[in-house]
């Protein structure tokens, strides 16, 4: 391993604790990004799938909520429980929330609650 690699992991390490640091209650979308390692074309490409679904509700489709979650996991590789938390900090941060409810309503569980039991 180079220096600069050297550098750059610690750089990583140090920012990963910072980020551990940043409330997700109040900072959703920064801890978020934080704790995917996502740059601002990851967020982007986000914003452009839970865009897609407001988009349906706009015009009455009735969204496959299994596709809204498969667009997630294939993008981001990632699986089912870090999907709930993209969808919790979006709705944390007041960010498509009736794709974000609607979603949390269709696949019911403890993790989504603060969405699906919201008096909004």
């Amino acid at each position: 391993m180079t220096d600069i690699e050297k550098e750059i992991e610690k750089i990583k390490f140090q920012i990963s604790l910072i980020g551990e640091t940043i409330d997700h209650t109040s900072n959703p979308i920064t801890a978020l990004v934080i704790s995917m390692n996502w740059n601002a074309k990851d967020l982007d490409s986000a914003h452009d799938i839970f865009e897609k679904y407001d988009r349906q509700l706009e015009s009455s489709k009735e969204p496959n909520w299994h596709e809204f979650e498969h667009e997630l996991r294939e993008k981001f590789n990632i699986g089912y429980q870090t999907v709930k938390s993209i969808v919790l900090a979006f709705y944390r941060n007041h960010q498509w929330t009736r794709v974000c409810k609607l979603y949390a309503q269709a696949y019911e569980c403890v993790e989504l609650h603060e969405i699906t039991r919201s008096k909004d």
